[in-house]
């Protein structure tokens, strides 16, 4: 990704002579055609429908980051990170000016310390082991609701988080995010702590994140508005867990990751933009455990095939239903870079859940569809251009 860099001399303003600073502008823009095989629409039916996307695979955003060298190793550095529609150019994250990252902090020779609006640890550690959080696969390829967090669609704010240095390729870090409110520290909080560990081709990571009643509002550790996408769902409390691993031989990377997300008294899930309520008086109970194996193949420097095969097993129990739906995802996609900066695509999805029959979520659902299918099967395709800069 090709940087503005601009540095300034601190001894020009008279502070410390040998101190400097940098700044650097960058963004990406993720653009493209999509065409979805059923989507539900208000009379109950499924259409088809061919429409304009973006953020296919990476959500379009530009951002600022900077650092200031305060000597002895230690830097103050910062991140402003904006996120918006590539298709009308609106702002997402409920309409935040830096709704992606907006966070400050030091970093020395034993880690980071950050404070502000930032990802969790199983987002840092664990879920780049799957095609869900990377250049080849992206959104359309996270799992079902994006219940393990692996899609990057939620952030947490009010957040106190430390990264370690790289130690012979061991790093681990942990996450702390206020609920800001008084009398109820407790109330919309959020902990979570990771590692990975690398060495020659193969790279092994663990993560662990709990939210307590995620979504309560809109000042603690996770946004609960309507429109600000954080809250995937309304819950007493929110846990996801797991481990994965992959392998590089030659051009060909292997990958396996399981995650499980346990929800407890949930209230609402987010298929879409679009709150889907339990039955009123029924919180109810949902565990998901999900198993995905992936393949990255580079052909040739410049193009990249990937593939992905999820099997999600979901537990859905209130006081009047009790059902096991489950979902299987097949992911595909190839990439030609054009340029260092430059690059097309074109991906496909296909998604199908069984034993969901009776619950919110009957009905297949892939990530960037636009909404639930009136059935059980759901077919995704997306072409695009990738713009870095």
């Amino acid at each position: 990704m090709k940087k503005l860099l601009m540095t300034v001399s601190c001894s020009a303003i008279g502070v410390v002579a040998h101190a400097q600073s940098s700044i650097t502008l960058y963004g990406l823009i993720d653009n493209g055609v999509s065409y979805v095989s059923n989507n539900r629409v208000a009379s109950g039916a499924g259409k088809s429908n061919v429409f304009a996307s973006s953020s296919n695979i990476v959500g379009d955003r530009w951002g600022v980051t900077g650092a200031e060298d305060l000597g002895g190793g230690l830097q103050a550095i910062f991140k402003l990170e904006n996120g918006f529609s590539g298709t009308n150019g609106g702002l997402q994250q409920g309409g935040r000016l830096f709704g992606r990252q907006a966070w400050v902090g030091m970093s020395s020779p034993l880690g980071t310390l950050t404070l502000g609006r930032q990802y969790d640890s199983v987002v840092d550690f664990l879920a780049p082991r799957s095609l869900a959080q990377s250049f080849l696969g992206g959104l359309e390829f996270m799992h079902p609701m994006d219940n393990d967090s692996f899609g990057n669609v939620s952030r947490l704010d009010n957040a106190v988080k430390f990264a370690s240095i790289d130690y012979s390729g061991l790093k681990f870090g942990g996450l702390y995010a206020f609920s800001n409110k008084a009398g109820g520290f407790s109330d919309n909080r959020a902990f979570s702590g990771g590692a990975s560990y690398s060495h020659g081709p193969f790279t092994v990571s663990a993560g662990y994140m709990r939210i307590d009643r995620p979504g309560d509002g809109s000042a603690g550790a996770l946004d609960g508005s309507s429109t600000s996408g954080d809250a995937t769902f309304r819950a007493s409390t929110r846990q996801v867990w797991g481990m994965g691993g992959s392998y590089a031989i030659g051009p060909v990377t292997l990958g396996l990751v399981w995650s499980a997300s346990r929800y407890r008294d949930t209230t609402a899930a987010y298929r879409g933009s679009t709150a889907s309520l339990m039955p009123a008086g029924m919180p109810t109970d949902l565990t998901f455990n999900n198993y995905e194996a992936n393949v990255r193949y580079l052909v040739t420097p410049s193009w990249v095939v990937a593939a992905s095969y999820t099997l999600t097993d979901g537990r859905y129990s209130n006081t009047s239903t009790h059902a096991k739906p489950r979902w299987n995802q097949f992911n595909l996609m190839t990439a030609y870079s054009l340029s260092k900066r430059t690059d097309v695509y074109l991906m496909a999805e296909y998604q199908h859940v069984s034993g969901a029959s009776g619950t919110i979520f009957d009905g297949a659902f892939i990530g960037g569809s636009g909404g639930p299918s009136a059935t059980n099967a759901q077919f995704l395709a997306s072409a695009g251009l990738r713009v870095r800069f």
